[in-house]
């Protein structure tokens, strides 16, 4: 018997482990294919995009954002794993009011990432390398954060978008890892306000973050920081959680003339 209960508080439970998934969460995809589960993965959205092949050999329900529910229940899954944030409360309820067991994390700090490897491993039957997973990620990020601040001591701003100006708030999962690795976060509140470049500026921000995603940063958009410091950065280092929290320590200790290798 396998019995969960998700980040709502609902609870879930299989007499067996689930053997036809599908995952609207990217770094979830990710992560249970590398707990071993491809093969049970039926369904995934066009945004998971590691492995890259899995989009070709599974069947695409849509975006993170308004799924394609009737797609889903044509796959008559055990479970749907979802978020959140990244996913819309409505297809989530059509889904469970049409008997689609789903499971939903809700990921703001790195300790809940930490924890969700093996939430996710024993909700789908790999609990030992969900555990794995787990205590590896916990060694490694702890060992890294020991030998490497990056940004010890400068106070940054994480940009999630533009036009508007938009900015990962203290309620969101980004600002945890900027804190976790060094960095002191601005802003203080909401989980992404949107924010003028003079704003940030009066806040007396040091460093600019443009990440690689969700808008895809490039060096001609560090021209409008108006002069403050920016570094164009791999936004899965950042806020994708799961298995890709093991590879996280490398990038954070390769750092090379202001840039993440």
């Amino acid at each position: 018997m396998i019995e969960s209960v998700d980040d709502r508080g609902f609870p879930i439970q299989f007499e067996n482990p689930p053997q036809r998934i599908v995952s609207l969460v990217p770094s979830l995809t990710e992560t249970l294919v590398d707990l071993g589960l491809e093969e049970q993965i039926v369904g995934v959205t066009r945004f998971c995009i590691h492995p890259e092949h899995l989009r070709r050999e599974k069947t695409r329900v849509g975006g993170t954002k308004g799924v394609r529910v009737d797609l889903i229940l044509d796959l008559k899954p055990d479970v749907v794993i979802a978020n959140l944030e990244e996913n819309e409360a409505q297809d989530v309820m059509a889904l469970e009011i049409a008997g689609v067991p789903c499971w939903v994390c809700d990921v703001r700090s790195v300790e809940r990432a930490f924890a969700l490897l093996s939430d996710l491993g024993r909700l789908v039957g790999k609990a030992e390398k969900g555990e794995e997973m787990e205590k590896e990620a916990r060694t490694t990020w702890a060992e890294g954060r020991k030998i490497c601040y990056p940004g010890r001591d400068r106070l940054a701003a994480y940009a999630v978008w533009r036009d508007p100006w938009m900015w990962a708030g203290s309620d969101a999962y980004i600002q945890s890892v900027l804190s976790w690795w060094g960095w002191r976060t601005w802003p203080n509140s909401a989980r992404y306000p949107t924010h003028s470049m003079a704003e940030v500026r009066e806040a007396l921000v040091e460093e600019i973050l443009l990440p690689s995603e969700p808008f895809p940063f490039k060096e001609v958009h560090q021209e409008e920081c108006e002069g403050l410091p920016s570094r164009l950065v791999d936004g899965e280092v950042f806020s994708w959680y799961g298995s890709r929290m093991l590879q996280v320590p490398r990038h954070f200790m390769s750092l090379d003339e202001g840039k993440w290798s």
